[in-house]
């Protein structure tokens, strides 16, 4: 499976996206028919090994199937990043887990959350399970719950069977609704001791599942899952105001919106953004990608700047949004507009941990041999 089949499927199967997009955003998490979508293009096996039905598709391809998606509903986007993140973390796992959890179902969604480890404790052959985490995209769809987990001072991942565990309702974001990224709460679950394991980067390769070149790239290859939404944000903003500047005329003015000079210098600024900032992000997915299929390791600088490529991309996104809808004047805040969608969808995504603005100076840090406040960058 590589972006070409993918984006033939896509083609296909987009009115299942978009004839529930609506429903999604109101409901608060994706319509199951819409998620039912992404299983028949093949988004839950893009990053799964080949041994186990997987494709190990490309980052690259990842990428731009990404953000074709995100051109129909970035909600639905996000969840190439819920399904995926989970195959490449089960590069850490021992092989009993995965097999337990994709050896028969290829398809298997697991939720996925950093944002609160959970407390564990030992009991006989079991660890009981307690705490809650948050931001929890696709939990209600998701058949298991992967999340960090404190165990004897250290931090693990740990796998809990989503039945056995407490979804709450309280995803009720400005933009991303369709998401469904509530919070998860776990009261004395009882998992396997083998359901607690290293976190990703401590193993890249404990399991024989994982022995293909995609499981060798830095961790942050996963920016490939979802960063392409932002600019797919960026790009539909431009095409709105595009449209808007060739049959608005504004009010008190007898003249079409793309006669106005703001108009006009608000555009240029914005698609000289964006095209930059999808450029660089690209070249370094790229760069990436052959640096780990000729087998050589990844210095610091080279982590750093694919990190620092996947926060400019947000980030650029953002000011693009923002510029367009500077340039649309009273349309933006028609609910009927894309614009707003557009609007809030990006203010959601542009402060997510891991590539809000404070990350450029996590990239700083690594290039200067700094003290490192965010570590996680250089996996």
């Amino acid at each position: 499976m590589d972006a070409r089949n993918a984006l033939e499927q896509l083609t296909r199967l987009k009115s299942d996206i978009t004839d529930h997009a609506n429903w999604s955003e109101d409901a608060g998490y994706l319509h199951p028919n819409a998620l039912q979508a992404l299983v028949q293009i093949g988004v839950p096996r893009f990053f799964l090994p080949k041994a186990l039905g997987g494709y190990e598709m490309s980052p690259v391809d990842c990428a731009v199937v990404t953000e074709a998606i995100a051109n129909i509903d970035a909600s639905a986007a996000w969840h190439v990043m819920v399904y995926n993140a989970a195959r490449l973390a089960g590069a850490a796992w021992n092989q009993d887990l995965v097999d337990l959890v994709w050896g028969d179902d290829p398809d298997a969604l697991v939720s996925a959350s950093g944002n609160n480890p959970y407390e564990a404790v030992e009991s006989g052959d079991f660890y009981q399970i307690n705490g809650v985490n948050h931001f929890a995209s696709g939990c209600r769809h998701a058949k298991w719950m992967l999340s960090p987990v404190r165990l004897n001072g250290e931090i693990n991942s740990v796998l809990l069977p989503m039945d056995d565990c407490e979804i709450l309702e309280n995803w009720d974001s400005l933009g991303m609704r369709g998401s469904g990224s509530n919070s998860v709460r776990a009261v004395n679950v009882a998992v396997p001791k083998h359901h607690v394991n290293p976190m990703p980067s401590s193993n890249r390769e404990r399991n024989p599942y994982y022995s293909g070149l995609l499981y060798r790239a830095p961790a942050r290859i996963v920016f490939s899952t979802y960063v392409p939404i932002a600019l797919s944000l960026a790009k539909r903003s431009l095409d709105v105001l595009l449209e808007l500047a060739l049959n608005k005329v504004p009010y008190a003015l007898n003249a079409k919106l793309k006669t106005r000079a703001l108009a006009q210098t608000k555009y240029a600024e914005a698609l000289a953004i964006y095209r930059s900032a999808k450029a660089f992000f690209y070249e370094e997915v790229e760069r990436a990608w052959e640096v780990t299929k000729t087998g050589l390791d990844f210095d610091h600088s080279d982590k750093a700047n694919l990190y620092l490529a996947g926060v400019h991309a947000v980030q650029s996104s953002a000011r693009v949004v923002k510029l367009v809808a500077d340039a649309s004047g009273t349309s933006v805040t028609d609910k009927n507009n894309p614009l707003d969608q557009i609007s809030r969808d990006m203010e959601t995504l542009r402060h997510h941990g891991f590539v809000n603005e404070s990350r450029y100076a996590s990239v700083t840090q690594v290039l200067w041999d700094s003290e490192l406040d965010y570590p996680l960058i250089l996996r």
